[in-house]
């Protein structure tokens, strides 16, 4: 038998990945806790999975929704669910981890490690584990089936950052003969600032909205979604990334050269190289407002990343009409019920404090 790993979200990229690593010889516990998504992979034996055209069945070592018997023998605990779960998660998860144990969060948005260890410590847990989380989900795909699961694309190079930053090398060694393209960050700052989802969910469905809610038909999220003048709107706010994350002497990628280094695309400037990018061809809208586009890319990416720029007294005007904009389309507060400065344990902090707190883990 393989390595055990545990895959917590049996999604459109938990799917993806139980499959792939059973096929690379890994013992894979998929864990979900909502039981339906489970039933036609349990009356199925496994995953059919398709990549490059070729579908193959891939059998898992076991099906659960305990979150503690997933993670049991598991080295590797890969988290691949709504950045929204991740508090769940962490407190199912927080009486059955142990010493040593890896826990990835695919992807942590912006501040997910440090919200899943504070959330452990909160719940009693003193294990010494690692957590770290990748800058994007490192798959393009969609579950397509009730048992099966497509992969369009893989991205070249994914970013990991862990918490506190001196473990990275080991999370890295830990998945690299699955993952080679994981590549380390600084720290979690950086992965947290690299988060691209903040910039290229969002706006396009809010920019989007009456096409969403009036054409059945659905479009093409990314070739259709994201014209000359959404993409001008988003790489403005790229460019408040940016700054954010020079204020914090973190460097990352522009979206223009993530997508470069992410995929085999090319053009001038944004527009051009989302609409060359073979793997986002054929992924569609959602047919719904309630899409994690907004009700998880909003609390849990836009709302950290302006409140850092708060922190760091860098203007983020369009972040910040953004998050007022669905805030008021849902009648919620993202900022307040999101990852603010609040509830990821950094108010007060200066600038170079925050700095400090990611990468040592000391407040």
């Amino acid at each position: 038998m393989g390595t055990p790993i545990a895959v917590i979200g049996a999604g459109n990229g938990g799917c993806a990945m139980a499959a792939y690593l059973a096929g690379r010889g890994a013992a894979v516990n998929l864990c979900d806790l909502f039981p339906q998504y489970l039933k036609d992979l349990e009356e199925n034996g496994g995953i059919e999975l398709t990549k490059d055209g070729v579908t193959v069945h891939q059998t898992l070592n076991l099906l659960t929704t305990d979150v503690p018997a997933a993670i049991a023998e598991a080295e590797l605990i890969l988290v691949v669910t709504p950045s929204f779960t991740h508090r769940l998660i962490a407190k199912a998860a927080a009486s059955a981890l142990r010493d040593d144990q890896i826990v990835v969060l695919n992807p942590g948005r912006t501040g997910g490690a440090l919200e899943f260890l504070n959330t452990v410590r909160k719940e009693g847990c003193q294990a010494r584990i690692i957590v770290a989380e990748t800058q994007t989900l490192i798959y393009s795909c969609r579950r397509t089936g009730g048992a099966s699961v497509e992969i369009y694309g893989i991205k070249k190079e994914v970013a990991l950052g862990a918490f506190p930053a001196n473990r990275t090398q080991e999370v890295l060694d830990a998945l690299h003969p699955y993952y080679p393209q994981f590549k380390p960050a600084a720290n979690c700052l950086e992965t947290s600032l690299s988060n691209i989802g903040a910039l290229f969910h969002p706006t396009p469905v809010l920019l989007n909205v009456g096409r969403i809610e009036n054409d059945p038909r659905g479009y093409r999220y990314y070739i259709d979604g994201i014209t000359p003048s959404v993409a001008a709107l988003v790489h403005q706010i790229d460019e408040e990334r940016l700054a954010v994350a020079a204020a914090y002497q973190t460097p990352v990628l522009s979206a223009e050269d993530w997508l470069r280094q992410s995929y085999e695309t090319e053009g001038r400037d944004l527009y051009e190289l989302i609409q060359h990018n073979e793997a986002y061809f054929e992924i569609m809208a959602p047919h719904s407002i309630e899409a994690r586009y907004l009700t998880e890319d909003v609390p849990m990416s836009l709302v950290p990343l302006s409140e850092l720029g708060h922190i760091a007294g860098v203007p983020v005007p369009n972040m910040d009409a953004v998050i007022t904009l669905a805030s008021s389309l849902f009648h919620r507060d993202f900022r307040a019920e999101g990852r603010c400065a609040e509830n990821l344990g950094i108010r007060g902090m200066s600038r170079e404090q925050v700095a400090r707190f990611f990468e040592t883990g000391e407040a």
